[in-house]
């Protein structure tokens, strides 16, 4: 039987057992690998559109809409296979294969899902559920929640290089914190107390960056023990934070300022900022480091941005509100 063959069978059945069953089936190599050869994709989600837009990054053209309601959190398993969506209204996380670029399974977390975060050995995600007030985790071979963790207002996420804490904001009223979630071992949780509403986060390998509601500047936090250092002022209002693929450098988007920021962590401080568009939300670093993408979600587009000399070379009209990217490695 051809491979193509095997591809259709293989989706319906997985299609059968998602309406039968509220434990999705796992999609097979075969059902979700990258075809070879092909140029690599990125997955936006357009919140004012209800839908992903799935674009071509050699091209730079968007070749399909996939339709998600309200994609808040989007991340892509590290093989580039999948896609995970959290559908902010369904109170689910939808999964797409990028073989196919189609719905594959709904995994149901509980109401209001926000952030995803995947770990990066790629078996575990991290859904925030802020109307559940848990850190929901999930096992991406079956796509099956295997643990709850109480978190009040969860909000987003980011998980350790060793795949083994996951770090949650906690947007409770009155008591923001970040939650250390261990998702290798039957541990409690530890909640560190934060002054301000944590928004996006950034693990290395000692520290937790992150964002904070009505803060001018990036929190830094240890990891081990929960102290803050001194809080690294931005352009204002910033919002994602994440480190370069070379680890130099923590990049920041600042919505006041419109721009994209390079911390060097050794200096504490801003080193450099790049102008990329009005309410910048997001940022998707390519594989090789060269590049990053960030989304404009008062453009309704994504500009391209070469890290080296720190330009922006393209900008992309990509649809309504675009807030959440990913691109496959």
């Amino acid at each position: 039987m051809s491979n193509s063959i095997d591809t259709i069978l293989s989706i319906a059945l997985v299609t059968a057992a998602t309406a039968c069953s509220s434990s999705p089936a796992p999609l097979s190599p075969s059902d979700s690998a990258p075809v070879a050869g092909a140029h690599r994709k990125a997955y936006v989600g357009l919140f004012g559109d209800g839908a992903v837009a799935v674009l071509d990054t050699e091209t730079n053209a968007v070749s399909k809409t996939i339709p998600v309601s309200a994609p808040d959190g989007l991340v892509l398993t590290p093989d580039g296979s999948k896609v995970y969506v959290a559908s902010g209204d369904t109170g689910s996380v939808q999964v797409i294969a990028t073989s196919t670029d189609g719905v594959v399974a709904t995994i149901p977390v509980g109401a209001k899902p926000a952030g995803l975060a995947i770990s990066p050995d790629g078996r575990r995600l991290v859904a925030s559920v802020a109307g559940a007030n848990e850190a929901v985790i999930i096992d991406t071979t079956s796509d099956a929640v295997i643990q709850r963790v109480p978190v009040g207002l969860a909000h987003a996420s980011c998980i350790s290089a060793d795949s083994r804490q996951a770090y949650v904001g906690s947007q409770a009223t009155g008591a923001p914190a970040i939650v250390r979630v261990a998702l290798d071992a039957d541990t409690p949780p530890v909640s560190f107390d934060v002054d301000k509403s944590p928004r996006m986060l950034s693990c290395t390998a000692d520290k937790v960056y992150f964002t904070a509601v009505g803060l001018d500047a990036v929190e830094v936090m240890d990891a081990a023990s929960g102290a803050l250092g001194p809080a690294i002022p931005s352009g204002g209002s910033p919002h994602d934070v994440r480190a370069s693929e070379d680890g130099h450098f923590e990049l920041i988007v600042s919505q006041t300022a419109g721009d994209l920021e390079w911390i060097d962590p050794a200096a504490g401080a801003v080193v450099a900022r790049l102008p990329t568009g009005k309410l910048p939300h997001w940022i998707a670093p390519s594989a090789d480091g060269q590049r990053a993408y960030v989304t404009n979600e008062g453009d309704d587009d994504v500009a391209v941005v070469d890290l080296a000399t720190r330009q922006v070379i393209d900008t992309i009209a990509i649809g309504p509100a675009p807030r959440k990217m990913a691109v496959q490695r």
